[in-house]
C-alpha cells in the first residue's frame, strides 16, 4: 500500500510539497509460478519546489533488494514555470546491492552471480546535459555456470565514471585453482563513443568441466569503435582436457511433446521464400580477430579412441566477417585403441586451413609390442576421415590383421581366431566406435586378454593370456593353461625394433633374447 500527501500552487513559479511513500506491504517478482517477495523496508519519493529551486529526495531500501538513496536539485531560470533542457542539475545518489544472487531467478536457466555493487555518483550541468561523476565499486563478485563449466570468483571491481569518459581501474577474477583474469580498460561517450580493454589472464581456467577443461595464460586487447570490434592478442594453454566421449547436446524423449509453439500465420510463402533466398549475416561482419593460441606441453585429447597430447599453433582471425582457424596441431606421446590394442600414433598431424570444422588428417598408429610393423592409417578430413591398415613391408590385408590383432602370421589360424580376424574387418568398414570388450578391458585396467590353442577343437588344450603395456617397451603378461596347475608370467622389453628381451617366470624360468630377421 503506498500512501501521498500533494500540495500545489501554480502562479508567477510553482510551489509544491509532494511526498509519496510505502505505507505496507510488499512487492514480489513472479518467476514462472513463484513470487520471490522483495523484502521492501521503505519506499519513499518526496519533491519540495521553493524560490524556483525544486528539490528531490528518493529511498528505496529491502532486505533482498539493497538499498537506493539520492537528493537532486533543479534551480529553474527567471521567468520559467517548469524546468527545462536549460535548467542546472545538482545533486548525487548512492546505490548498494548487498547480494546479486537476489536476482538469480530472473537469469538464464543454469547461469548464477553472487557478490555486492556499491556506486556513489554526483550530477551537475544540465536537464539537457547531465554530468556524471562517479565511483563504482564490487565485492565477492561471482559468475557460475556449472554445465557450462564457467566458475569465476572472488572478484573485486573498481570503476569511475568522469562526465564522457570511464575507466575500469581494477576487475580481477579468480578461479577455483586461484587462477587469475584481470580487465583494466576506457571508455568515452557521445559523438565519438568507443571503448578499449586490456585482458590477462594468469594460468585461469576459462572452462572448467568434467569433460572439458582449459587454463590459459596470455593478453589480448579489445577496442570497439565506429560499431567495428577488433581483437588482437596471444594466449598459451598451461593445462586442459578436451573429452570427446563426452555427450554435448542432450535430446528431448521421443514421448515428448511440444505444445502452444508459435505461429506467424501473416507471413505470406513469398515473404518466407524472401527470407530463405537472403544470404545470412555474419555475425563476425563487424569484427576483426588476431588471436593466436598456443596449445602448450598439457592439452590432453581424450575420446573416441584417441588418448594425446596435442602442441602447436593456431592462429584465429575473421576474413570477410567468418571465422577462420590456420595453423597445425601435432600429437605427442599419444595412443590410439583400435581392434583390442593400444596402438602408439607415430605421426600425428592435424591441419586447419580456415574452417573449424574440416581439418585435415594424417595420423600413422601402429601396434608397438611386436617387431612386425603394422597399424592403421587415418587420412582425410574430420567430417570423412579414412581409416587403413598400414604394414612395412606391405603385406596383404588379411596379414595386416592378424599382426595387428593377434600379434602374429596368419598362418594355422584356428576357427576362434579367424573369427576375430572377421569381427576386426567389419569394425575396419564400419568405421570408428569402440567395443564393448575393449571398454571392460579397460576398466580391468588391461591392454590383452586372448584366448589360444583352439584350433584342435579340444578346449582343455586353451591357454588364456591377460597383459599390461606398461610403456613403449615394456609388456607384462600372465599366461594359462585350462589343463595346466599352475601358469607363468612374463616380461618382455623390447631394446630396439628386431632385438628383444624375454624373462618368464613359473613352470620354468628362463631369459631370452630374440633378433628377428624377415626376407621375403
Amino acid at each position: 500500500r503506498v500512501g501521498a500527501d500533494v500540495v500545489l500552487h501554480s502562479a508567477q513559479s510553482v510551489q509544491a510539497d509532494v511526498v509519496v511513500q510505502r505505507s505496507d506491504g510488499d512487492v514480489a517478482l513472479k518467476v514462472g509460478d513463484t513470487l520471490r517477495p522483495a523484502g521492501l523496508t521503505e519506499l519513499r519519493l518526496a519533491l519540495s519546489a521553493r524560490d524556483r529551486v525544486w528539490r528531490i529526495s528518493e529511498t528505496v531500501a529491502g532486505t533482498g533488494l539493497g538499498e537506493l538513496v539520492g537528493n537532486q536539485a533543479l534551480q529553474i531560470a527567471a521567468g520559467q514555470r517548469w524546468p527545462g533542457p536549460d535548467t542546472a542539475l545538482s545533486g548525487g545518489a548512492r546505490l548498494r546491492a548487498n547480494e546479486l544472487g537476489t536476482w538469480n531467478p530472473l537469469l538464464p536457466a543454469g547461469w548464477r552471480i553472487g557478490g555486492q555493487l556499491e556506486m556513489t555518483a554526483s550530477v551537475g550541468g544540465t536537464l539537457g546535459k547531465p554530468v556524471i561523476d562517479g565511483r563504482l565499486s564490487g565485492d565477492r563478485l561471482a559468475v557460475r555456470n556449472l554445465f557450462e563449466g564457467v566458475d569465476v570468483r572472488d572478484g573485486t571491481l573498481a570503476a569511475t565514471l568522469s562526465g564522457d569518459a570511464a575507466r575500469i581501474e581494477r576487475l580481477v577474477f579468480k578461479d577455483a585453482a586461484e587462477g587469475t583474469l584481470r580487465v583494466e580498460g576506457s571508455a568515452t561517450f557521445g559523438a565519438t563513443a568507443g571503448a578499449r580493454m586490456t585482458v590477462t589472464a594468469e594460468q585461469f581456467r576459462i572452462l572448467n568441466r568434467l569433460d572439458r577443461r582449459i587454463s590459459a595464460s596470455g593478453q589480448s586487447s579489445i577496442v570497439l569503435a565506429s560499431e567495428r570490434l577488433a581483437v588482437t592478442g596471444r594466449y598459451v594453454l598451461d593445462e586442459g582436457l578436451i573429452d570427446l566421449a563426452q555427450a554435448d547436446a542432450p535430446k528431448l524423449d521421443s514421448d515428448v511433446v511440444v505444445v502452444n509453439r508459435r505461429i506467424d500465420l501473416a507471413r505470406s510463402a513469398a515473404q518466407r521464400a524472401e527470407a530463405a533466398a537472403r544470404p545470412p549475416q555474419s555475425p563476425f561482419r563487424n569484427t576483426d580477430v588476431q588471436l593466436t593460441v598456443d596449445l602448450g606441453e598439457r592439452l590432453r585429447l581424450r575420446g573416441r579412441g584417441i588418448d594425446t597430447l596435442l602442441k602447436g599453433a593456431l592462429r584465429i582471425t575473421t576474413p570477410g566477417g567468418q571465422l577462420a582457424v590456420n595453423g597445425t596441431v601435432r600429437t605427442d606421446s599419444g595412443t590410439y585403441a583400435a581392434y583390442g590394442q593400444n596402438l602408439s600414433i607415430e605421426r600425428g598431424v592435424i591441419v586447419f586451413n580456415g574452417d573449424v570444422s574440416t581439418p585435415r588428417l594424417d595420423i600413422l598408429a601402429v601396434r608397438p609390442d611386436i617387431d612386425t610393423r603394422v597399424g592403421v592409417t587415418v587420412q582425410g578430413s574430420a567430417l570423412n576421415p579414412r581409416i587403413r591398415l598400414y604394414s612395412d613391408p606391405e603385406l596383404t590385408e588379411m596379414d595386416k590383421l592378424s599382426w595387428l590383432v593377434l600379434g602374429r602370421e596368419p598362418s594355422g589360424l584356428g576357427g576362434g581366431d579367424t573369427a576375430l580376424l572377421q569381427r576386426a574387418a567389419l569394425a575396419l568398414a564400419a568405421g570408428e566406435g569402440g567395443g564393448g570388450s575393449g571398454e571392460f578391458l579397460k576398466k580391468l585396467g588391461l591392454d590383452e586378454l586372448s584366448v589360444s590353442g583352439l584350433s584342435s577343437g579340444d578346449v582343455s588344450q586353451a591357454v588364456v593370456t591377460v597383459g599390461k603395456q606398461i610403456s613403449k617397451n615394456l609388456f607384462v603378461g600372465y599366461e594359462r593353461g585350462l589343463n595346466t596347475a599352475a601358469g607363468s608370467w612374463q616380461l618382455i622389453y623390447r631394446l630396439a625394433r628386431r632385438f628383444t628381451l624375454r624373462a618368464k617366470s613359473g613352470d620354468e624360468s628362463a631369459i631370452d633374447a630374440i633378433w628377428t630377421w624377415r626376407w621375403n
